[in-house]
């Protein structure tokens, strides 16, 4: 199975904290605006069925579903899983949230979709390769893949792992593991060995003094990428 159980773990514990948006799910409130505007950027979200891969507490597939999305939020962490449908349900929001790694998803449903999202997830991925091709199995053609992580280099490593997670703590610790983190290039390859076309590779820059996101040409720690299924 395409998951690291050690991830998991390390997520399961920090799960109650979701939607506490002064927790260790700080940032990823704070980036949310930027993911939705970086997606409407390129297609309109009314009406279209989307599956959002490592869902985490349904931040993202909330507020796509505000905008009149279809969304399937899928992770593998039950208890994220359990938080993301509750917060939902008192938001009387209606999303498909599913436990389950994209491979076994993959058996028991064989719907594709119009758009795919993995924020944050292939760095968390023992196998990249495979994951990209198993999205491209879930993709229809012209499908638009939203994908975003983090840079390999000395600058990230510095930045998205020692100053974030052991110096300002504002990423729980063990949260990345430097080994897994791809660069954009190596990104692009996997993408297109699964059959998309690179459309566009944009940086997200940290504000360190409010740390609200921004785009950025520079791409040496976090970027977002869109490919589109040939």
């Amino acid at each position: 199975m395409n998951l690291d159980k050690k991830e998991i773990d390390n997520f399961d514990i920090y799960a109650h904290e979701w939607w506490n948006k002064r927790g260790p799910y700080k940032l990823i409130h704070n980036l949310t605006p930027l993911r939705v505007e970086y997606i409407q950027n390129s297609i309109n979200v009314k009406g279209l069925n989307i599956l959002d891969i490592g869902c985490g507490g349904g931040l993202l597939a909330e507020e796509l579903t505000k905008k009149g999305a279809n969304v399937t939020g899928l992770d593998a962490s039950k208890k994220t899983i359990n938080i993301a449908k509750q917060h939902a349900k008192e938001s009387n929001l209606n999303i498909n949230y599913v436990c389950s790694t994209l491979e076994s998803f993959i058996e028991e449903d064989k719907n594709k979709y119009d758009c795919i999202i993995c924020f944050e997830l292939i760095e968390h991925i023992p196998d990249q390769k495979k994951l990209v091709l198993d999205i491209s199995k879930v993709s229809k053609k012209k499908s638009k893949l939203f994908m975003s992580t983090i840079n390999r280099n000395i600058v990230s490593f510095a930045f998205a792992k020692v100053i974030a997670e052991y110096v300002l703590k504002i990423v729980p610790r063990g949260t990345h593991q430097y080994g897994k983190f791809i660069k954009p290039s190596e990104l692009a390859k996997l993408v297109e060995l699964a059959e998309f076309k690179v459309e566009d590779i944009s940086g997200v820059k940290l504000n360190p003094i409010d740390y609200t996101f921004s785009l950025s040409r520079m791409t040496k720690i976090n970027y977002f990428m869109t490919s589109t299924k040939k």
